[in-house]
């Protein structure tokens, strides 16, 4: 990377933790270039506003995140293993870059007009991968048929982007571990398995048949 790369790329850096720590609308130029090691003059060569490096870390994640979810899905047939690949997907995202993570669920409300619908066309993208995969398991019986498409991926991915409030690298459970663990919850409560097969609860005691 050339030098004015590391530059932008520091900046950059700089800007998601200080978001992150105390919000954008806390934040300034100046505080984000003096934290970075850059002078007025190089800060402005590479920044021409505080908006453009929020949009700038909210693009990179978007774009990273749905890159990385269509590969996946491409690479995988079956929609149960799409959907658990998601949550993997979304949970590594979330630990690699939790600060840029944390200013796109965040601070999104502070992009001018143009640069948010931009973004939320990215979203709306990634939610119709996970749409999809919803769909395609109803369809393929893998999934139960009266899930509710919209209020399902909501769901899941709810979950998964929460954990940026919480998830700690250094924590008891990483990222993978909590991943499988959220997969298995989701994919149990929506596997269309057939009732009958089910195991029946055993029924309470009679009590007048107790023997004390």
């Amino acid at each position: 990377m050339s030098q004015g790369g590391d530059v932008k790329a520091r900046i950059l850096a700089v800007a998601a933790q200080l978001f992150m720590e105390q919000g954008f609308a806390a934040t300034s130029v100046r505080e984000i270039g003096e934290r970075a090691a850059v002078g007025q003059s190089s800060l402005y060569h590479h920044v021409r506003s505080k908006s453009q490096l929020l949009f700038q870390l909210s693009q990179s994640f978007s774009t990273e995140l749905l890159d990385r979810i269509t590969a996946m899905t491409n690479a995988t047939p079956s929609p149960s293993d799409q959907l658990r690949g998601l949550i993997h997907v979304v949970l590594s995202v979330v630990e690699s870059h939790q600060a840029e993570v944390t200013v796109f669920l965040r601070e999104g409300h502070a992009l001018p007009d143009g640069p948010r619908q931009q973004i939320h066309r990215e979203r709306e993208l990634v939610d119709a991968l996970v749409d999809k995969m919803i769909v395609d398991g109803m369809t393929a019986g893998e999934f139960r048929p009266d899930l509710d498409v919209r209020l399902t991926r909501m769901g899941i991915l709810g979950m998964c982007y929460w954990t940026y409030q919480w998830f700690r690298p250094d924590g008891e459970r990483g990222s993978a571990d909590i991943a499988n663990y959220f997969a298995d919850l989701v994919l149990t409560g929506m596997s269309n398995v057939d009732s009958s097969r089910r195991v029946e609860a055993s029924p309470e005691p009679d009590p007048a048949a107790r023997v004390d």
